[in-house]
């Protein structure tokens, strides 16, 4: 028998979990079915997150790359559970580097070996293009994740200045979720079943999910977010000695002023990112309301909605203009009284930035 950790347990249709371990033993990721090959219902289901289980099983290979965890179950038996409480991030995460385990830290784009792609509506999935030979990751976060309920679902918002509204994550956990995911915390992440709509004609895709966050890390005022707190739990026997350190550079002492607004400023961003996103949907489906209703006005008691059709419009080109007649703007300038102000820059591997 194998001793396995339960690190997932996530939701399925019409009542089923999906549940995903980590086999110490045998240094793997397993996605537990029972002995036929199937998922368990929410009721059924004895595994919790956390808990250690012996387990016989053997690896399923009825799907192709990159669902390669499936695992059927003959026999388990409830041994023990993992003390959280005192297992760090800095530990739990250095045992699974050494034991290959898919592990990633920083860019959400890192994950899954750099092949995710993403869709016009910000949706990060991988494509039969270029597929990885697994379905499952731990990745600690180098953005604060923003948590939001979209049409009924718990939607996550990664944003790392490289579009305007980030990206989005499905919360897939059967666990209630946070409403914030610090920056620093380790995470678990999951790619779908192949799948495409019925009536798109779009190639069949693998969309990513947040199956949860296993360990949460520590607000970034905290100097040292994933100081080790305790032992490893009793079934990962390794040194403290060799553990590899995730910990955060400290910051300059000069800059310690600015930590409260960096702060401030990354919490705000997700949250206009996320209204922006809100609005763009609704005159999007305000747009379809008037063209199937056949509108060019409507008006209600607290707002006018205009419709305009498609058309091409002149737009001034203020730039050649200047360029070519430098004499003639110059005489429409007229002198006006700036105040003092600041830019800032999202700063992006060190060399590139956006304004915000």
């Amino acid at each position: 028998m194998a001793r396995v950790i339960i690190v997932s347990r996530t939701r399925m249709a019409n009542g089923y979990v999906c549940v995903g371990g980590v086999d110490v033993d045998f240094c793997r990721s397993v996605r537990l079915l029972t002995a036929n090959g199937g998922h368990e219902t929410a009721e059924d289901c004895p595994y919790e997150i956390w808990e250690i289980w012996n387990i016989d099983y053997h690896l399923n290979p009825r799907r192709p790359n990159p669902h390669t965890e499936d695992a059927n179950v003959t026999r388990r038996e409830k041994v023990d559970r993992v003390d959280i409480l005192n297992l760090s991030i800095n530990r739990f995460a250095g045992w699974l580097e050494r034991a290959r385990i898919p592990l990633f830290q920083g860019s959400l784009f890192s994950v899954f070996d750099g092949k995710l792609k993403r869709t016009d509506m910000d949706k990060l999935y991988i494509s039969k293009e270029d597929v990885p030979a697994y379905s499952t990751c731990f990745w600690i976060n180098d953005k604060r994740l923003l948590g939001y309920e979209s049409r009924g679902r718990w939607q996550y918002r990664y944003n790392n200045m490289s579009n305007r509204y980030g990206y989005t994550i499905s919360y897939v956990g059967a666990e209630k979720p946070l409403d914030t995911i610090e920056e620093g915390s380790l995470i678990r992440l999951s790619l779908a079943h192949w799948w495409k709509p019925e009536d798109s004609d779009d190639e069949e895709r693998c969309y990513l999910q947040l199956s949860g966050c296993l360990i949460q890390g520590k607000p970034k005022e905290d100097k040292m977010p994933w100081e080790p707190q305790g032992d490893v739990p009793s079934v990962v026997d390794e040194k403290k000695d060799d553990m590899p350190s995730f910990e955060v550079a400290p910051q300059k002492q000069n800059q310690d002023w600015f930590d409260e607004y960096e702060r401030e400023l990354d919490e705000l961003l997700l949250e206009k990112a996320n209204v922006e996103e809100k609005i763009k949907e609704l005159r999007s489906q305000l747009l379809q309301q008037m063209e199937d209703r056949h509108l060019d006005k409507y008006t209600s008691t607290k707002y006018s909605v205009n419709y305009y059709p498609l058309k091409t419009i002149l737009q001034f080109d203020r730039k050649t203009f200047k360029e070519e007649n430098e004499e003639l703007y110059s005489s429409y300038c007229v002198p006006k009284q700036k105040d003092a102000s600041i830019v800032i820059r999202k700063n992006r591997n060190n060399s590139e930035s956006q304004t915000i």
